[in-house]
């Protein structure tokens, strides 16, 4: 939450022509339905629906969207993995993830901000924010935004040209 997740994805589509999906989005909008899009609802929401169809049913979702759309996966960019599930789900079929790290003080920060309700910092204790800190340890290309948007898109570029030696 907070961390940079969203700003590098859109830039990576805007930049490069990746398509943009977020886990996310399809808990966003069953939630908006009923008038719940809290933070602690979205997470609760999400986490019900993998109790019940199982731990990657969010994966299968946003994988047989792109599926349906005729994507290339070399092109298709996930804001908002977060879960070690999701991680491992991702890299099985060959995604590349990124870590975006930033400071909780200033992660609070930009989520207020943005958001029209106040956020509980408890919320960076849920599971699946716990986890989120997991999946970004386990990423080869981890990007540190602790800093303005500019300096954010410097290190996306450094890193990726790095690791991608030069190609995106």
């Amino acid at each position: 939450m907070g961390s940079g997740k969203t700003s590098v994805a859109n830039y990576l589509s805007k930049a490069y022509g990746f398509n943009k999906f977020s886990l996310g989005a399809k808990i966003h909008s069953e939630c908006r339905i009923h008038g719940n899009e809290t933070r602690e609802e979205l997470q609760k929401y999400g986490q019900a629906m993998r109790e019940i169809f199982g731990e990657n049913v969010w994966c299968d979702y946003l994988y047989y969207q792109t599926v349906s759309k005729s994507l290339s996966k070399d092109k298709i960019c996930i804001d908002d993995g977060r879960q070690i599930n999701e991680l491992q789900y991702f890299t099985n079929i060959n995604y590349l993830p990124i870590g975006v790290i930033a400071d909780k003080e200033l992660r609070l920060e930009r989520l207020m901000k943005r958001v029209n309700y106040e956020i509980d910092p408890a919320t960076f204790y849920h599971q699946t924010e716990l986890q989120a800190e997991q999946c970004v340890d386990n990423c080869d290309i981890k990007i540190y935004n602790n800093s303005d948007y500019d300096s954010l898109i410097y290190e996306v570029e450094m890193k990726l040209h790095k690791f991608l030696k030069g190609g995106i």
